[in-house]
């Protein structure tokens, strides 16, 4: 299926950036989350590693000319694959909505709003995303560069003004259970960028390189995310690991000349990378349904996944403890692992069997009709 106009690798990866910077900011650290403190500034070495290997299966099926997609050649294997991939696809798209809009709730209710009730704003931002999402990529992606514009500009700020606090005292040993554990947090880590599978849906309607960006892309937020976090532990030591959100805490310490408290504006920003993050989940569950069952999407249907990811969240983001659970049983790096990394290499191979096949098959007809 043809996708409607086209849109710069630049500005979709200014998407994915804020996308996975929206998760960042939400990120929970529990007690026993298995995250040593030490390990926090290295693990853009794990995590960027990672992210690229688990991004080579969505290389495959791009091709080389990077245009390809999972659903068409799942199509060429069967059509009740394809459909069923897209329903599978386009669910995750959809649990990885609802998550994201998970943590914005818990953050919503201890941060923004503590002791309120956070219902509407969920509803409204739910809205807005499949308002967002209905109007397409492009608009998506003419979001992208002003918001990570708005977000980076927001961070340097807030690093700038509290790097005199800086402590190096502060740094944990790197390394106190191994590097196994740091392995493990990264591939976590990797796993909660689930936006690698939106590769295997939009990248015929990219124009430029989708590997390079994507090795960017990753690059890029792994070194940043180390930055934040050691800048964190060197500002805030202990106190900051009691912390739920420690990535918070630096914004209620920073100071910009007359402005005391800038952490409220900070806080929008973030709400807006929530917002983008929100919409692009249920563009391309939208996206999989349009190409896997050939129809055109209309508003109703993006009502309805926008519905289905607040229906997600609501469970899951009212109560920190059943979240903290949720979050430390797995699913996501499960789900991560088949969507990512085992469907499209299974897709993939069954497209190329089938082709081999097909020769084959062919001979014989031929040297039977002979």
């Amino acid at each position: 299926m043809k996708q409607k106009g086209a849109v710069g690798a630049g500005q979709l990866f200014c998407v994915l950036f804020v996308c996975r910077t929206a998760s960042l900011f939400t990120f929970i650290i529990t007690d026993d989350s298995r995250f040593p403190a030490g390990d926090r500034p290295l693990l853009f070495l794990p995590f960027t590693l990672l992210g690229l290997l688990c991004a080579v299966p969505a290389f495959l099926v791009m091709g080389p000319h990077g245009r390809g997609t999972l659903l068409s050649r799942a199509g060429r294997v069967s059509p009740a694959l394809s459909k069923a991939c897209a329903a599978v696809y386009a669910a995750g798209a959809i649990w990885s909505a609802g998550i994201g809009l998970a943590r914005f709730e818990v953050f919503a209710d201890t941060v923004l709003f503590p002791g309120e009730k956070t219902l509407a704003l969920l509803g409204i931002l739910a809205a807005a995303g499949a308002f967002l999402a209905r109007r397409g990529l492009e608009v998506l992606a003419r979001m992208g560069p002003p918001v990570l514009a708005l977000t980076g500009v927001s961070l340097v700020l807030v690093c700038a003004t509290v790097a005199k606090h800086f402590d190096a005292a502060n740094l944990s040993p790197p390394l106190p259970d191994g590097p196994g554990t740091l392995a493990l947090n990264g591939f976590r880590a990797a796993a909660r960028t689930g936006e690698i599978a939106s590769l295997l849906a939009a990248a015929p309607a990219v124009r430029g390189s989708v590997k390079k960006g994507t090795v960017l892309w990753l690059s890029a937020f792994g070194l940043s995310a180390s930055a934040v976090y050691t800048l964190s532990l060197g500002v805030t030591g202990a106190y900051g690991e009691r912390q739920m959100f420690q990535l918070y805490n630096l914004t209620v310490l920073a100071r910009f000349g007359v402005i005391e408290r800038p952490d409220a504006a900070i806080c929008a920003v973030w709400v807006l990378c929530s917002l983008l993050r929100l919409a692009f989940h249920v563009y391309i569950a939208g996206l999989f349904l349009e190409e896997g069952f050939s129809f055109q999407a209309k508003t109703p249907l993006y009502v309805c996944l926008g519905a289905a990811a607040l229906a997600a969240a609501l469970p899951l983001g009212g109560n920190v403890a059943v979240f903290a659970r949720v979050i430390a049983s797995g699913v996501n790096e499960a789900l991560f692992t088949a969507l990512v990394i085992a469907l499209p290499l299974a897709v993939t191979a069954a497209e190329r069997i089938k082709q081999k096949k097909a020769p084959c098959r062919a001979g014989a007809t031929a040297g039977a009709d002979g």
